[in-house]
């Protein structure tokens, strides 16, 4: 199946700027779970963070992304607790809820298909217990137990249910638009294929969470394209499946380089910013 490429810049830019607020929304999310802990961090210092942080996704291992976030939140003086805290319920909260996006918009057959029949059971599973884990931390009483059982009562904090709350929103607003990316990267880049708002949000929430479960492969390489491929194949045929997962990949790591970039050159401006 042959595939005809249209680059429209105007559609690929756009994407890249729906991303990025996405980014914002998410920045905005972890904030607000840091403020039901009495922590607060600058805008600035927040979005530097968050987004160098994001590059540790590319090396195996998937935990040096939060590792990453709660060194350098200390660092701006966030507690240890709620710095490491905040970071693992954000990713407990992301893939809770696009595992639950993925169910609902792409639908068990398409799951099933990519991930060998067991799809909607491993993504109902996945999302049920991450979201209790998520939720589980909201009470006083565990979160003392967890604290004594690390021997360290103080390094676990009950976690704000408006705040979970606020995490909650952000990581489903950012899902519907990262949907509207990809609806945009495919207009602007391959003639005549257009997909709908369901199909591209569920495809990338579906490939991200699948990807993710791969913990030694970095940002999930090859593991997501195979999910997107598969997901979006039935609606745009598979060859023109193919290329856009390659594209999203590249346009994905240039939207991650990109927003961490300015922090990384002018790291010295951005401190000074109030």
């Amino acid at each position: 199946q042959p595939i005809r490429w249209d680059i429209r810049w105007e559609f690929v830019v756009a994407s890249l700027i729906v991303t990025w607020a996405m980014y914002g929304v998410l920045i905005w999310g972890w904030r607000t779970v840091l403020e039901g802990w009495r922590e607060w961090l600058r805008i600035v210092d927040a979005a530097r963070i968050w987004t160098i942080s994001s590059l540790g996704s590319y090396i195996p291992g998937k935990v040096w992304s939060i590792a990453g976030m709660a060194l350098m939140a200390q660092q701006r003086g966030v507690s240890g607790a709620a710095a490491t805290g905040s970071a693992v319920i954000m990713q407990l909260i992301s893939i809770a809820t696009g595992g639950v996006i993925a169910i609902a918009l792409v639908g068990a057959p398409l799951l099933d298909r990519a991930v060998g029949g067991w799809g909607t059971i491993a993504a109902m599973a996945l999302a049920a217990g991450t979201f209790i884990g998520a939720v589980a931390l909201t009470s006083p009483s565990l979160t003392r137990r967890i604290g004594f059982l690390l021997r360290r009562p103080d390094a676990i904090r009950p976690v704000e249910p408006s705040a979970l709350a606020g995490a909650l929103v952000a990581n489903l607003v950012a899902w519907a638009g990262y949907g509207i990316a990809l609806q945009l990267l495919a207009v602007g880049t391959l003639h005549g294929v257009e997909l709908s708002w369901s199909t591209a949000t569920g495809a990338f929430a579906a490939s991200y969470v699948t990807g993710y479960v791969f913990v030694l492969l970095p940002a999930g390489l090859g593991v997501r394209e195979f999910v997107m491929i598969t997901i979006l194949t039935p609606t745009i045929g598979p060859a023109p499946a193919a290329a856009l997962a390659a594209v999203s990949r590249v346009v994905l790591t240039i939207n991650q380089v990109g927003a961490a970039l300015p922090f990384l050159l002018f790291r010295r401006q951005m401190r000074d910013i109030s």
